[in-house]
């Protein structure tokens, strides 16, 4: 792992170790305080700037210029930044698609608007006719994103109407293999656009379409961000870790997973920052990063290699994820409870939500839920040295998948606030890895989302921190 840049502090009013002198422990006023620093409209217009930028994936253009926005965002609240360019791996970023019904849906034809590629697609410019079958030289309109059959006629390429959000309006985002080695290009459409196509084609027109579709394909770095805010002067060594990845993973839009996490991480660094500046908070016990993650999980295992030990290891990680909307539920999750580590951890953002219970800012509801895998906190709960020395790593987050699910509530743990049953509910966003996870169908809706989630896990950090000064 090398650094691209040693960044900064850029402008602003650096904060530094011997900023403030020391302050009181935090009270329920000062804790209040401190949560009105955080921004819910504020957390939305970054969401919104995000997903303007692209898709963000790590060793891609827009990843690139979302690297940049972030540096500059943080060097300018006067904390010391870097961009570290991680190890390399595939990447893919589709510039421009464009997917046209030229005949058998009436006069004028139709643009398929709906329509998203998959990732690792090909590039393909092409006019064939649609079919139901897999066809030589055809566009095959496939149910789901299955390959034709070894020795049976290769298509085209593949359109995919039977993945779609409940709605139907959008395709489900996925990607084929990872590398330039696949050799049909599929494209995923609504199920309302899949309809009107198979109604032409069983009326016996015959509908022939053009695609268009230029697509990168290469080994490339992801570039993660890092902010730092120094300790106070003496204090002890290792860092808290506030993170969250900064790419859509699936390659859509990727407004609640995960521009949602990133609009958090961002408030957290702004109300600390501001707080240390206005003389309410003394620098930290220990020195407190702000990552977002080029890639999800690949930079966030590369961080963890490089941070295990030294001059300053990280020792406790709060992680952020699709946590800007719900379909089902108004509630905040917090996970893993079922691993040892966490418990301490866990059970000090459960008192944050009890003592913070009805006042404006803070969810009416939460839980507490057994390990579900799937983010960037399991990288860190998984490693050897977090499970030998109990260091905690957990995930807030306010919707997960794409279902609605409940799992068996862990023996000794909180489970869920509003009701005390042996399961705990856990919401889900009908938008996951789709097409429409865009601001308007997630986050700009729910911006309280983020709001609650910062707001726990700056108090959260506060408290585990003011636990490790005492020991």
């Amino acid at each position: 792992m090398g650094l691209l840049t040693a960044l900064l502090p850029l402008l602003a009013h650096p904060i530094t170790a011997q900023a403030q002198d020391a302050r009181p422990e935090p009270t329920a006023s000062l804790e209040r305080r401190l949560a009105e620093l955080v921004s819910d409209e504020r957390a939305a217009r970054t969401v919104r700037e995000m997903v303007a930028l692209g898709p963000r994936m790590g060793g891609t253009p827009s990843g690139e210029r979302a690297a940049e926005w972030r540096a500059k965002t943080y060097g300018a609240m006067g904390l010391e930044v870097e961009v570290i360019e991680d190890p390399e791996t595939w990447a893919h970023w589709e510039p421009s698609w464009s997917v046209e019904v030229v005949s058998g849906l009436g006069e004028g034809g139709a643009c398929l608007e709906s329509a998203w590629p998959y990732g690792y697609s090909p590039s393909v410019n092409l006019r064939a006719p649609l079919s139901l079958e897999p066809t030589e030289g055809a566009i095959w309109l496939s149910p789901g994103p299955s390959r034709a059959r070894r020795g049976s006629p290769e298509p085209a390429l593949i359109l995919v109407d039977g993945a779609s959000t409940p709605d139907g309006r959008y395709p489900k985002v996925r990607s084929l293999r990872a590398g330039d080695r696949n050799r049909t290009a599929v494209m995923g459409i609504g199920s309302e656009d899949g309809s009107r196509l198979r109604e032409a084609l069983s009326e016996g027109h015959v509908v022939e379409i053009e695609v268009a579709l230029e697509s990168h394909i290469q080994r490339a770095s992801p570039r993660t961000v890092v902010a730092r805010l120094p300790a106070r002067e003496g204090a002890r060594s290792g860092h808290l870790l506030f993170s969250a990845h900064g790419d859509s993973d699936a390659g859509g839009p990727g407004a609640n997973d995960n521009a949602s996490g990133e609009a958090i991480v961002r408030e957290i660094a702004s109300a600390w920052t501001e707080a240390i500046r206005e003389g309410l908070l003394a620098p930290p016990e220990r020195e407190v990063r702000f990552a977002i993650w080029g890639s999800e999980i690949h930079s966030t295992r590369a961080y963890l290699d490089a941070n295990q030990t030294g001059s300053s290891p990280v020792l406790a990680v709060i992680n952020f994820d699709q946590a800007g909307f719900g379909s089902g539920a108004e509630q905040l999750n917090i996970e893993p409870d079922d691993l040892a580590a966490n418990a301490p951890m866990i059970r000090l953002a459960a008192a944050v939500l009890s003592d913070h219970a009805g006042t404006v800012g803070f969810p009416e509801q939460w839980a507490t839920n057994k390990s579900l895998g799937g983010t960037d906190s399991y990288v860190f709960s998984g490693s050897r040295v977090f499970r030998d020395e109990l260091r905690p790593s957990v995930t807030l987050f306010t919707s997960a998948w794409d279902k609605p699910d409940e799992h068996p509530r862990t023996e000794g743990m909180p489970g869920e606030s509003w009701r005390d049953r042996p399961k705990v509910r856990v919401d889900h966003d009908d938008f996951y890895h789709s097409a429409g996870d865009i601001p308007e169908n997630t986050t700009d809706l729910e911006p309280h989302n983020m709001g609650w989630c910062a707001r726990v896990g700056l108090l959260t950090g506060l408290r585990w921190l003011a636990g490790e000064s005492s020991r």
